[in-house]
């Protein structure tokens, strides 16, 4: 029921299958201000762009097994995983509604 009622609003949408949301590849190209070069040459400023949690430094409340000589428990800690984007670093993005606004999902292995 909910899912002919969600493709019901998609047809009555319109336009072109081209014009939603899709994945596209691109390489970082600086970072001070971010920008990001598509595979077709254009290249998407800082403001067009939204990045995910996995490609920039964040913080995580992690639980481990301390074994050191004066415990053997568990200790929580919360640590920086620094995965910020870096001048050629591919990425994958998806390119929102109208090509507006571009995602920052994860980057790719090497450059693209």
């Amino acid at each position: 029921m909910a899912g002919e009622q969600l493709l019901g609003m998609i047809g009555s949408r319109g336009g072109k299958a081209n014009e939603y949301a899709d994945l596209v590849y691109g390489k970082v190209i600086s970072t001070a201000p971010l920008s990001v070069q598509l595979d077709n040459k254009m290249v998407l400023p800082e403001a067009m762009l939204t990045l995910g949690l996995h490609v920039q430094s964040h913080k995580v409340k992690m639980t481990y097994r301390d074994r050191t000589r004066e415990s053997d428990g568990e200790r929580t800690e919360i640590v920086t995983i620094d995965e910020s984007l870096k001048p050629g670093d591919g990425v994958v993005m998806i390119r929102g509604d109208g090509g507006q606004s571009f995602y920052i999902l994860e980057k790719t292995e090497g450059e693209t």
